[in-house]
């Protein structure tokens, strides 16, 4: 698949199957992060955690969901999450670009190889407001979480915006 076909075919995904992605793809996609554009080259103001462990996943999904009242599953039954921390950069706020940066780059690599994915703001703040899941994920002293995306399988067809047209108004200044 070309790049524009891999982006073409990403899309949201709101619902996995529990079957685990291998761990040559995730060693792909994870390695497609690291290739991300980062402000300033500052590339050790982050790290990569790649989470499996269900235990800690689920502890993930329930302090994601504190905010929402219901059965809401923040983390849509990814068997993969895969969490962003960095701390505080030169460049305010440049953390957020560069986690943007790399979970675009895994999700299209992940598209690629036939993968599915979402990118998710709130088990950010699951994680970030919950000092044990900081802990359990072993970040470093001054480290926060910036993003997060879940991996796997689509449990079920979900309607899925077409790929083959421009979606946002574009203004050309020539």
């Amino acid at each position: 698949m070309n790049t524009l076909d891999a982006i073409k075919a990403r899309h949201s995904t709101r619902g996995f199957t529990d079957k685990q992605i291998s761990d040559a793809d995730l060693e792909a996609i994870l390695f497609a992060g690291g290739q991300a554009a980062v402000g300033g080259a500052d590339f050790k103001s982050l790290k990569i955690y790649a989470v499996q462990d269900p235990k800690l996943l689920k502890a993930i999904d329930e302090s994601s969901a504190k905010s929402r009242p219901g059965s809401f599953h923040p983390l849509y039954g990814a068997p993969t999450l895969v969490v962003l921390a960095s701390k505080e950069s030169i460049l305010k706020n440049i953390e957020f670009t560069n986690a943007g940066c790399i979970i675009q780059n895994m999700m299209v690599a992940a598209a690629d190889l036939g993968i599915d994915s979402i990118y998710l703001w709130m088990s950010m703040y699951g994680i970030n407001n919950d000092p044990e899941l900081v802990k359990r994920l072993g970040f470093p002293e001054g480290f926060t979480c910036v993003g997060t995306v879940a991996l796997g399988y689509e449990a079920k067809e979900f309607p899925k915006l077409r790929g083959d047209e421009q979606r946002i108004e574009v203004t050309y200044l020539r």
